[in-house]
């Protein structure tokens, strides 16, 4: 079988084979202009905890496109810590897209909860310990307000200490 530009001049052939290239690239770049998280915003998560420094935040406000209508905001930062070197990821999700923290707190004295419910600063709060990704901590910070902690590499208690030290800070922020 013969192809049907033979004999086409090269721009032709050109334009024929990367016209479905550019329009992909020019549909990916649109994309990542509408979806990517937004530097204009400022983050509530704070740049340094103690001896913890925290890498630049990616934040990114969620929007109903009906009414233009903001309905949350998530914050994404993690920390590190030199020696002993160890880090943390924080995500704080505020408004009514991501909703109130909830805990359902059923178990008995033969299946308990596969969470413990703390309360740290005063906030109300789960931890979970999972062999493959660590401690897990999300902490109720107020009405559509949450924020969660994860580490594979800190301790119960070291992971607690920093979310009362983190909490302590966003509360004299906000």
């Amino acid at each position: 079988m013969i192809p049907k530009n033979i004999g086409a001049p090269p721009q032709t052939l050109l334009r024929d084979s990367s016209t479905p290239f550019i329009r992909a690239f020019t549909f990916l770049l649109a994309c990542l202009l509408v979806f990517a998280p937004s530097a204009a915003h400022t983050a509530d998560l704070p740049e340094k905890v103690g001896e913890w420094r925290g890498m630049p935040a990616q934040v990114t406000e969620f929007t109903l496109t009906k009414d233009n209508e903001n309905v949350g905001r998530w914050e994404n930062r993690v920390y590190t810590r030199a020696a002993p070197i160890a880090s943390v990821e924080a995500n704080l999700m505020k408004g009514s897209g991501p909703g109130t923290l909830f805990v359902h707190e059923e178990g008995n004295e033969f299946t308990p909860p596969p969470y413990e419910v703390l309360n740290i600063a005063g906030k109300r709060a789960i931890l979970e310990y999972e062999e493959a990704t660590g401690q897990a901590l999300a902490v109720a910070l107020g009405k559509d307000s949450t924020l969660t902690l994860e580490s594979k590499s800190l301790s119960r208690e070291e992971l607690l200490s920093f979310a009362r030290n983190l909490i302590a800070i966003l509360e004299v922020h906000s």
